[in-house]
This record gives C-alpha cells, structure tokens and sequence, in this order.
C-alpha cells in the first residue's frame, strides 16, 4: 500500500491501551547500571549530576562566534540532574517500533527514510513517539516517555565539557555525518555502528536526530534543576543532528553537543527518530511562553473613525527614519546579514504587519522569519522580531493575507536549503496577538509536493487560493486551494510552466477579475506574462503584457483595490517605462488596460501589496524596504506608453 498522509496511531487497540494509562502503577525502574527490556532494547542507567547546558553568555556578535555556535544556546547556565534514569543504549528501531505500529513498514525505504530492522525509525511524528513510550509503558509496568532537552544534553555529553564527548572534533569515523551511499545520497546507518560515547550511548552525535519532550523556546540563565522546557511553543526539540548534508564546510556543527534541533511536532521526516527514556517525568513546571514585541498590548478592534486619505500621499520609511530595523551585527535570532521575500498584510484592528525572511544564507539551517508591526495612526515601524523560528530547519517564504476577520501566515519547512519543503500554515483571530500552531497543508513527500508559497488571495465564493512554487528546482508552479478556511487543501492541476511550454517561469503573484478568473504574473521570460484560469487553477491560457520580465532577486506583486482598481509593482529591468528600477501600474478595468504608471523609491526585489483601512497602500520588499502610497498618488504620474 502507498504512503500518503503521517498519523498518530489511532488503530482501536492501541487507542485502548492509551486511555488506560493514567491507571498505572509503576514498578521498580530497573537493577544495576544496564537494563534489557521485555522488547530487546538495551538501556543504560545514567546517574544524577549536574553539568553546564549550552554554550556562550550570549548570543554571537561576530560571523566567527555564529559559525562555532547559535543565538538560542546562550546563556550557558548550571542544570542539576536530581534523579537516575535509564537511557536507551541505541536509537529505537524500525523492528522495535513495528511491534506498536505494525503500518509503519510502509514507511521504510521511501523519501530517503531508513530501511532496514536494525536502522533508526524515521517518519514518526513527536506524538507518535511519545504514543510509543506510553504503549511500552503500558505492556511493561514501567514509565517510558521521552528524555527531556536536559537529560539528553547531560547524557550526550558523558560527563565531558568538550564540543563534542569525543573532545573538541569530531571525525568521520566517529558519527554518521552525512557519508555517502553509491546513490548519491546520506542516509541512516545501521544504530551502534559508530563507537559509544563514555557512558555506554551509541549515535549521540549524528545518524538520525531524535525527538525529546521539551515544547522549544529560550533559555533563561541561573542554575535549574530538572527543567522541561517551555510550556508550549511551535516546536519541539531534536537534539544530535542526522545525517543530513549541510551548506557549510564543517558539517559538525550542528552535531555538537550544545546545538539545539527542533521540529514542528507534526513534521515526520527521514532524518528524525527517538530513543526512550526510562524514570519517571520530573514534576518541575515549565518556563512560560515567550511572546515577541509584535505581540504586545495589540488592540482588539479598529478605531471607530479615521480619514481616507484622497490627497496624493507618498512616505518612504526608510528616509524619513522610520523604516524596521536590525541592529547591526545580529546573529539570531534575527539577523542583519539578508532579509528577503517580503510579506505584508493589514490586520482586522488597521495595525499592519511585514515579514521577511531572515538569515545569514537564503539555503542555510539557521533561515527563519522576521516580522515588524506599524501600528494604526503611528509613523514608525517597530524594531524587527523573531516571528517564526523552527531551529536548523529552513523556514522559507514567508506570506501573510487577511480576509478582514482572519491572518493567514504560509511558509515552508525545508530540509535541504529550500527544497524538500512541507507548505505550512497558521492563523491569527487577533490581529497577530496570538497564534495557531502551524499546521502542514502540503507534505514534502506528496506525489505534488511544491515549494515556496507565493501570493494568496480568497475569491468572491470564499476560496483560498494560493500561489506556489514547484518542487525541487521549480520543476512546476501550481494552486493550492481550500475551499473551507485552510482546514482541507488541494493542488490544482494546472501547471503555469506547462502552459509556457515548460519555460522558465517562477514565483506568481495573483488577483481576481470581477468575472471570477484569476490573473497570474510571473518571473521569468520577457515580456512578463500573465496567465488566465477560469477555474481556480486547474487550467490556464497565456498571454503576453507590455511589462518588462523580471528576473533574479526579484518578485512581482499586484493586488486588487477596495476601488476595484488593479495595482500592480513590479521592476523596469529594460528602463523604457520609468527609467528602471520599482515601478506601479494602475489598472481600472481588471487588468486589461494601464493608464497609469509612476516611478517608486525605497522598496524593490521581492515585494508584497497591502490596503489599509485608511486606503493607503503598502509596498515592502527585499531589506525591509517599506513604503505607502495611495491610488491618487499613482494616478498623479505619468501616462503608460
């Protein structure tokens, strides 16, 4: 049978086994320094002790200091571990786990998972493996669970203070750190391949990276004891790196023993497994929940009366000294070195909120999500924070829409630069104050798995749509579609390079005319086309505009008007409409015609379009670029040729 979609094991009798768990009555952990249990796993006793978590006072000031270690490790800070546990010897298996969920097989040897009995489980959910340990815990008498980030980081390093427990290197036959199958291709090794470190624990360092209990969020400095993290979050932590290839000559960094993974809790993926913990779960409380800057006394409602503003109005952020901003050598978790592929939406309360992308390398692990709020009436944008974080997994293209009530938030969740990518999704009711978990609308391992999202809109009937890159290396750029709020989705069949008879064609960007069809604009060929579907993508017609292609480091965005009016912001890259650089089109008949066109400064490359309750406009690009504008300012320029 072929894989389609991840689950929690829900088969009847498992769901039994589960519910009854409350009523059991452990018994003794286990005698001596070692335990063999009732399914042949192998367990080491480790004892109580207290080691220094983490690595540096604070988050790298230098490029030096980020390619050693991350933001998110800091501060280094004194954990005592109160309590033995028994650690499992070796990774969970695919035969150990197959004795819970005998469907798994499925799973083995497909999208680069592992394959055989005695190779790490991958393709399992957190809530899968955590469902695991309750079944052993169940069958035995015994509580298994999950080691908590702590338990894992004392026992990885094994009493050494080293980068590593096998002292401040690690060498290649020392971890499963992405060698090379004859395909081509890393993959999982056989478990206790690679030599134990101090404490008798195999594959620490590299072959799959493992699941732990712990919701991920910063660390806070003083000595703690037994600390189980934060009490909710959008990730949950993986700790010892996997085989996975990296972008950056040493590919031990991620391995080291302080370095902090994480998943979202749904992502089953090839390179993430477990191993279990036996002892009872500690009774310490988790830290609370960390809210960034953009989340703070944020208002319910708009304001009960503003003006539209009808006068010819233009502010450039940026020279007026009111633009977001970075600080100056920021390592995380934002990061002054490259912010792309802008996003901008208006909340519901009029605030309006622009993301981007942020990193040190658009391909690199360390590529997350930034976001600035203006609030309504003030001038000046807010600093720039954290808005997304999912640690060494590349969080790409950001895109917010607001259907007047809801925010839509779509990235990806990308294992090898920005490909291998799950679309994901999540929403706020509050005007960006809280959140929803993200939630996977698309797998990676779907046989239409795409990529990077790029526009969305909802049409008149109340559909989302929203506009995407193809898989690997674009191979194909197509809808999805939800008919229900984001709660079911669909790829369209359409294939916008398909229709260009399989040109080079990227990142569109989307609006619907008053008879339903859906216009496209992409990058690519010259001039730039524009793509007709009268049914939400599953075809399309091609014709060509008067507007100059487009091309790398570049991204078109056009939006529809609460005047009806058609916006579009694109780039002269052949200078024959403004003299080159960011140019705004205006259209009052859907597109077909564009009387208006005028010149735009202090925003370009990737953009994004937003209205304001106000009817201001919002452009914001590539280097938090932001401008606004409104329709009046653009029909004051100068006539389209």
């Amino acid at each position: 049978m072929k894989p389609t979609r991840f689950r929690s094991c829900n088969m009847s009798s498992i769901t039994l086994v589960l519910l009854s768990l409350s009523g059991i009555a452990y018994g003794q952990l286990a005698e001596g320094d070692s335990h063999k249990n009732s399914i042949g796993m192998d367990l080491v006793k480790i004892k109580p002790g207290s080691f220094t978590m983490g690595q540096g006072e604070k988050a790298p000031a230098t490029k030096e200091e980020w390619l050693k270690r991350d933001w998110d490790e800091s501060p280094a800070h004194t954990v005592k571990i109160a309590q033995p546990y028994f650690m499992g010897k070796f990774e969970v298996t695919n035969a150990q786990y197959e004795q819970f969920d005998p469907t798994h097989k499925e799973w083995r040897n497909k999208h680069g998972g592992s394959a055989g009995d005695d190779e790490p489980v991958t393709f399992v959910t957190w809530q899968q493996a955590s469902d695991f340990c309750k079944w052993l815990s169940k069958k035995e008498g015994k509580p298994y669970r999950l080691p908590t980030e702590a338990e894992w980081e004392y026992a990885c390093r094994a009493g050494t203070t080293t980068t590593f427990s096998t002292g401040d290197t690690l060498k290649p036959d020392e971890a499963n750190l992405a060698p090379l199958l004859p395909t081509g291709k890393a993959a999982a090794a056989k478990v206790g391949s690679y030599a134990a470190n101090a404490w008798g624990l195999h594959d620490m360092h590299g072959n799959v990276a493992e699941w732990c209990n712990d919701w991920y969020g910063p660390y806070e400095a003083g000595e703690q004891t037994d600390p189980v993290g934060r009490a909710d979050g959008n990730a949950r932590v993986c700790r010892g790196w996997s085989f996975l290839r990296v972008n950056f000559a040493d590919r031990t960094r991620y391995a080291r023993s302080s370095n902090r993974s994480g998943h979202d809790p749904e992502d089953a993926n090839r390179c993430t497994g477990f191993r279990v913990v036996l002892g009872e779960m500690t009774a310490t409380k988790p830290l609370p929940v960390v809210r960034g800057p953009s989340q703070i006394d944020v208002l319910r409602d708009p304001p009960q009366q503003f003006a539209i503003a009808s006068k010819p109005t233009f502010v450039n952020y940026a020279k007026d000294g009111n633009a977001p901003v970075i600080a100056p050598d920021s390592w995380g978790p934002v990061y002054s070195q490259w912010n792309h592929f802008a996003a901008v939406c208006v909340c519901p309360n009029g605030d309006v909120l622009a993301a981007w992308y942020t990193c040190v390398s658009e391909s690199g692990r360390e590529c997350s999500q930034a976001v600035s709020r203006l609030r309504f009436g003030s001038a000046k944008w807010e600093p720039v924070s954290s808005f997304l974080t999912i640690p060494d997994v590349n969080c790409h293209a950001p895109v917010l829409f607001c259907d007047g009530k809801r925010i839509y938030h779509f990235f990806t969740q990308s294992l090898n630069g920005w490909d291998e990518a799950s679309d994901s999704m999540r929403y706020s009711d509050d005007s960006g104050a809280t959140w929803s978990k993200p939630k996977i609308i698309l797998q990676r391992t779907d046989k239409d798995a795409l990529s990077q999202p790029c526009c969305c809109i909802r049409t008149k009937d109340g559909t989302l749509v929203l506009a995407c890159d193809g898989g690997a290396g674009h191979k194909d750029e197509r809808f999805l579609v939800s008919a229900d709020r984001g709660v079911t989705w669909k790829v369209a069949a359409g294939d916008l390079r398909k229709a260009m008879g399989g040109k080079y064609v990227i990142h569109p960007t989307i609006f619907e005319r008053a008879d339903g069809s859906i216009i496209t604009y992409g990058r690519g060929p010259h001039p730039m086309p524009m793509f007709v579907s009268k049914d939400k993508g599953e075809t399309f017609d091609v014709a060509e505009t008067k507007f100059p292609g487009i091309g790398t480091g570049q991204k078109a965005a056009v939006l529809k008007l609460a005047s009806g009016a058609v916006l579009l912001c694109s780039i002269d890259r052949t200078k024959e409409l403004v003299g080159g650089g960011t140019y705004a089109a205006l259209s009052l008949d859907d597109g077909k015609t564009w009387p208006h066109i005028r010149k735009v400064e202090g925003a370009t490359g990737y953009m994004s379009l937003a209205q304001g309750l106000d009817g201001m406009i919002y452009l914001n690009g590539t280097r938090m670029g932001v401008v606004k504008f409104n329709e009046a300012w653009v029909k004051g320029g100068q006539k389209a040729p």
